[in-house]
């Protein structure tokens, strides 16, 4: 999605971050939408997809001069902040004719104010990124960005409040808090991403191509692996949903030319961002005209593929109008 802090220009843009980005946002319509036994198999990579864009936008706030980190990070606020309450207010009046005012209870205001999610789960990771950046501006104004790879070891949260909480609870799996938000996601791998720009070069010592296969085996079987062993409930993320996001932007980043021109690199670059905001009301509406037809198997088979090129489209008439407009909010 959209998100970088820096607009790029085609002399600094790097291709293969552009198309993680049209991956990731491929693994979060998939995460969220059926398409048979292809995506029960590649479930744990839709559990990574959040961490490559939040990695990827770290990246970009790097400075030496953390003074211009600082100001990436406060532009990017301003970026961020009217996209996230556009879109929330759209998916608000989407339920208004069904449902009605849902929000009746100031408990859910709280709940909106931390995690982002007012009528719909999937902006969390807007608030989250907000949060973060809050906090890193702050930070890089203190001059004190050489600490924050001291987030980058909450990484283990996600993993220990949820699926693997069976090793901190005598082996029994239950939610030990709510993962998805800034804490668990948007402060250790944008963390990560930052860290990963400041000492670049070191990067390209390790062979990127064979341990992102490697992640990708690993993601893929380690499913598999914890239902045999009677650990196969639970909400939250894999070991492998992480390997494989941060091996993919490692990869990314040591292999910037990768997919240039491709027209998944276009995906990412101007797409991505829309995709993941609207890709909840074109899939309410791609199911509802398949059940009316009566042809819902379709749904359950190919869901995630039809949502995500119903959602390019949708995606790409926004943008064009915004473009002849000359107001460019969301992207």
């Amino acid at each position: 999605m959209q998100t970088n802090q820096v607009s790029q220009s085609p002399s600094t843009a790097i291709s293969s971050l552009y198309v993680a980005k049209c991956l990731g946002a491929f693994l979060v319509v998939l995460g969220h939408i059926p398409m048979g036994s292809f995506r029960e198999w590649l479930y744990p990579l839709t559990l990574g997809a959040v961490p490559i864009f939040f990695m990827i936008s770290g990246y970009f706030l790097y400075s030496e001069d953390e003074r211009k980190s600082a100001q990436r990070a406060w532009r990017s606020i301003k970026k961020i902040l009217p996209i996230f309450l556009l879109v929330t207010l759209f998916y608000w009046v989407l339920i208004l004719p069904n449902h009605g005012n849902t929000i009746t209870t100031w408990e859910q205001v709280l709940h909106f104010l931390i995690y982002g999610q007012l009528t719909t789960v999937h902006l969390w990771f807007l608030m989250a990124m907000l949060q973060a950046l809050v906090v890193f501006a702050w930070l890089f104004r203190l001059r004190l960005g050489r600490f924050l790879w001291l987030f980058i070891p909450l990484i283990v949260t996600p993993l220990i409040g949820a699926k693997y909480s069976f090793l901190v609870t005598g082996g029994e799996i239950r939610e030990l808090y709510y993962v998805f938000n800034s804490v668990c996601y948007a402060f250790p791998f944008m963390a990560l991403g930052y860290t990963m720009k400041k000492h670049e070069t070191r990067l390209n010592r390790a062979p990127w191509s064979w341990l992102l296969v490697g992640s990708l085996a690993f993601a893929i079987a380690e499913r598999p692996l914890l239902i045999s062993m009677g650990y196969g409930n639970g909400d939250g993320p894999f070991i492998g949903s992480f390997l494989f996001a941060i091996s993919l932007v490692a990869w990314g980043i040591t292999h910037k030319r990768a997919g240039i021109g491709s027209f998944f690199e276009t995906i990412g670059a101007k797409y991505s961002g829309c995709i993941y905001y609207f890709h909840i009301a074109v899939a309410t509406l791609v199911g509802a005209i398949i059940t009316r037809v009566g042809i819902p198997s379709i749904y359950e088979d190919a869901g995630a593929l039809i949502v995500f090129l119903g959602s390019l489209i949708l995606a790409y008439f926004i943008i064009q109008v915004q473009d002849r407009l000359n107001i460019h909010i969301l992207s």
